[in-house]
């Protein structure tokens, strides 16, 4: 009985470990989409086909930075803090990257929760 309790304790901190982390992750790509849309606004020219087309193609860049991200924080910590950083720092310069950045993070949460 003593480990059943035990078991169902394991269970549960490992469920509240990955709702916080999906909670992290949804935050954050929500965080990247809202500073993608506010370096939309300052920028003189209009939203149009183009920037919208723009933001699907970063999508899937952002995809492949992810894979790249990933692999460093498993396998290269040193170089993850520096990448991470650069990562963050092109998503809010950069409007684009910053939205599909963050609709990329958005499709994987969605199809990891999926199942």
């Amino acid at each position: 009985m003593g480990s059943l309790r035990q078991s169902l304790a394991h269970y549960k901190h490992e469920f509240l470990n990955a709702k916080a982390l999906s909670l992290g992750m949804a935050a954050t790509g929500a965080f990247f989409v809202a500073m993608g849309i506010h370096r939309f606004r300052v920028r003189p020219e209009a939203f149009g086909w183009l920037s919208l087309l723009g933001c699907g193609v970063a999508a899937f860049g952002a995809f492949f930075l992810l894979l790249i991200t990933d692999y460093l924080l498993h396998h290269a910590p040193l170089v993850f803090v520096p990448w991470v950083i650069l990562l963050i720092y092109f998503a809010i310069i950069e409007p684009h990257l910053g939205v599909g950045l963050g609709a990329a993070l958005w499709f994987m949460l969605a199809t990891q929760l999926r199942g």
